[in-house]
């Protein structure tokens, strides 16, 4: 039950830098950040495995199939073989820090080109999260989006958050995803739904 939305976390990591990066207008600074943390998510499952096999080198420990067992402790040896599986992480990370990175790439690509035509870089996203929020203004913006009740987008995140284990890193990824409204189209806190 836990693996689908892990997997589906492990798979999204890098679309969802590179969708951040296409709502938001980041600078370059900020598009090559993102990038380089597309990167390095993508060698982090082998970076984990390499710095496990260097404890088991430091430690002594020994390689039993798939276990190591060390001298010192038993805990040792589990922390140091799960280090060492880690690599398989690798199969949902490089595609996922792939496809990330082509994104960002497009991205600072289409960034650098309106301001060669020294045209404002203007965000085109088609909702905005509220500046009068319960919490992050996600389920405003959805709302806005799907033309439901507030209320009842609020009321079904509460539920998904509760049954779903992972479903916060997909509100937080909207959060980060989501332009706040600009001031213009605001609408005064007696009017709100």
């Amino acid at each position: 039950m836990i693996y689908l939305p892990l997997i589906s976390i492990l798979l999204l990591v890098g679309p969802a830098l590179a969708a951040i990066s296409m709502t938001r207008s980041l600078t370059t600074r900020g598009h090559l950040l993102l990038l380089g943390i597309c990167i390095l998510y993508g060698i982090f499952p082998f970076l984990v495995t390499w710095g496990g096999m260097g404890l088991a080198e430091r430690f002594g420990c020994s390689a039993e199939a798939v276990r190591f067992i060390c001298p010192s402790s038993s805990w040792l040896g589990d922390v140091i073989s799960g280090m060492f599986m880690a690599h398989w992480l690798a199969i949902f990370a490089i595609p996922s820090a792939i496809f990330g990175a082509i994104g960002l790439l497009i991205s600072l690509i289409l960034k650098v080109k309106r301001s060669d035509v020294n045209t404002p870089v203007i965000p085109r996203a088609i909702f905005h999260r509220s500046r009068h929020k319960v919490f992050a203004g996600v389920c405003y913006a959805l709302s806005q989006l799907w033309n439901l009740p507030v209320m009842g987008v609020r009321i079904v995140t509460v539920i998904l958050a509760i049954v779903i284990p992972g479903f916060i890193f997909l509100y937080f990824w909207c959060w980060l995803a989501f332009p706040i409204e600009p001031r213009s189209q605001q609408q005064p806190v007696g009017e709100q739904s």
